[in-house]
């Protein structure tokens, strides 16, 4: 099995490579503006003025100029050369370098944003999937973390409605993919690194006793995965049936534990124990 060290290289590479494409197929994807701006409605229903966000695998920092330009501090962090570099280019062009702060670091390493606090610590779209024991990450959040501060992660989850709809294409191996218990494979740009998928009592389990999960909801529970692109062009009212699909069913129990992909958000209170 890939450790970490080895995993974080290829991960370095890959997305300094997707770095270069990233933005524009971001643009050309509905689907996944569609679910960015999910996102967005849960993390801005939990911030207040003035709150301080750490975000961890920042990418090529498209959420961190967005809420940047909602009036908030942001510190970027993540571990590819690549994605810092265009981070530091959008912060410059954008004018925002009083408040956007970006370090060069994995996640494993948030110990050197000590003694910094913030009020929230943000992941977006899977980055802590590729690590294999997501302890290595929130064992700082404690520290970093103002009391009643909340983190906010968007993970991918093993049960994916879409990803096993296509078993019955043939496309066992992928269907299957996110229950391996080592891991699976995925390419990024030719590059094969590993990814883990957690459910939600595990990133619970990881948080600890000292957080309280507030709010689960499915994301992509109904919707295409933003790699059938095709099926919103193909089908259009349908999409927008699934969408609502979404909005509605994707808090309730058991859609909120399953899709593309979970947005948990939970409430750190240091004197529980």
């Amino acid at each position: 099995m890939i450790n970490d060290s080895q995993n974080f290289d290829k991960v370095n590479l890959a997305f300094s490579m997707q770095s270069i494409i990233y933005d524009e197929y971001e643009k050309s994807n509905p689907i996944l503006l569609w679910m960015r701006q999910q996102v967005y409605d849960v993390v801005l229903s939990h911030l207040k003025k003035g709150d301080k966000i750490l975000e961890l695998n920042s990418g090529t920092g498209t959420d961190a100029i967005f809420f940047a330009k909602q009036g908030y501090d942001v510190t970027c962090t993540d571990l590819s050369d690549g994605m810092i570099e265009k981070i530091s280019i959008k912060v410059k062009k954008e004018n925002l370098a009083e408040q956007v702060k970006i370090f060069k670091c994995s996640f494993t390493e948030l110990d050197k944003l000590i003694p910094n606090k913030f009020d929230l610590i943000f992941s977006n779209f899977g980055g802590l999937n590729c690590i294999n024991d997501l302890r290595l990450v929130t064992r700082f959040f404690p520290t970093l973390l103002n009391d009643g501060g909340k983190v906010i992660l968007v993970i991918m989850p093993p049960v994916c409605l879409w990803e096993l709809a296509t078993a019955f294409k043939g496309k066992l191996k992928f269907a299957l993919r996110r229950f391996r218990k080592n891991g699976a494979s995925a390419n990024v740009e030719g590059i094969e690194i590993r990814t883990f998928y957690f459910s939600a009592e595990k990133i619970k389990e990881a948080l600890g006793k000292q957080f309280r999960v507030i709010q689960l909801k499915g994301l992509g529970v109904f919707t295409p995965i933003p790699q059938m692109e095709n099926f919103i062009i193909k089908h259009p009212r349908l999409m927008k049936i699934l969408k609502k699909s979404d909005q509605i069913l994707s808090k309730h129990f058991p859609f909120n534990l399953i899709g593309d992909h979970l947005i948990l958000v939970a409430q750190f209170n240091p004197k529980t124990k």
